[in-house]
């Protein structure tokens, strides 16, 4: 009886505090209503965790993890070496009670990396992450990975995919970007996550350059995750040049109304939300 009892205040103190309005940080890990954002020590996502159950009735007891591991980027000098990055400095810049902002920065020998970003309280993120060459380096590829959950990647909406159920493998590429923007959702019902990248091809600051320019994404099982895979290509960098490499992220079900929608209604509100200029500003 007492096991129960402590079993039950148990749930309903996770019931509340993933039912929570506005957003908050402990520890790294950002709270919104019905959702967790678990930080890593380079600035980027550890864990993304939905408490949403599948009726959207109530919120469940055990969370919904979407990520394999944490979203990361590989800056390879050739196919089997790459710059080994490590974190230098984390910083929570600002918490607020409808958003909060914190940078990250990672070095190796050859090049450094920053990270800022910014989440408000309905799950969108806004990234912005420079890298740049200490000295003359010449990189084979860089990738950047969101590895899901195979289990949490039921559906795919986007870059030309028209069908609601996620193909064996999906493709993009910068020469499609007039008429496929880069932007996906991925996810179940009860889980999900909205991608898009900075697709301008001139930035405001002229001698940065967009590091998504001329790339190429592919979307497929790999290993034992189900992997979103950018690549660049082969990048020669002299001492000082920087790329930028800017995306937004969006934590879905925004609510219990978002989560019953179809996924072309969730979809299509994930972009009139980006349109609307509703991402956060640096």
């Amino acid at each position: 009886m007492i096991k129960s009892f402590f079993t039950i205040i148990f749930f309903f103190g996770l019931s509340s505090s993933a039912q929570q309005k506005g957003i908050s940080i402990a520890d790294k890990i950002i709270s919104i209503s019905g959702r967790k954002l678990e930080i890593n020590a380079d600035g980027f996502p550890k864990q993304i965790q939905s408490f949403y159950d599948w009726q959207f009735n109530a919120f469940g007891f055990k969370p919904t993890n979407l990520l394999y591991e944490p979203i990361h980027f590989h800056f390879f000098t050739s196919p089997k070496t790459q710059e080994k990055l490590v974190v230098g400095t984390f910083n929570l810049l600002s918490e607020g009670k409808d958003s909060i902002i914190w940078e990250a920065t990672s070095s190796s020998a050859n090049v450094s990396q920053y990270v800022k970003a910014k989440m408000i309280g309905n799950g969108l993120i806004n990234y912005h992450v420079n890298l740049r060459a200490l000295k003359d380096v010449s990189l084979s590829t860089i990738n950047f990975h969101i590895p899901f959950e195979k289990g949490v990647s039921k559906y795919l909406m986007g870059l030309g995919n028209k069908a609601n159920l996620r193909p064996d493998t999906v493709k993009w590429c910068w020469e499609m970007v007039d008429e496929v923007n880069p932007e996906v959702l991925i996810g179940n019902d009860n889980a999900a996550l909205y991608f898009d990248i900075n697709q301008h091809k001139t930035l405001e600051i002229l001698h940065i350059k967009n590091g998504w320019l001329n790339g190429m994404m592919q979307i497929n099982i790999k290993g034992s995750s189900m992997l979103t895979e950018f690549s660049t290509g082969a990048v020669a960098l002299k001492a000082g040049n920087e790329l930028a490499f800017d995306f937004n992220l969006l934590l879905l079900p925004m609510n219990r109304k978002d989560g019953r929608r179809s996924l072309e209604k969730r979809f299509q509100a994930c972009k009139d939300l980006i349109a609307d200029g509703k991402k956060p500003k640096l």
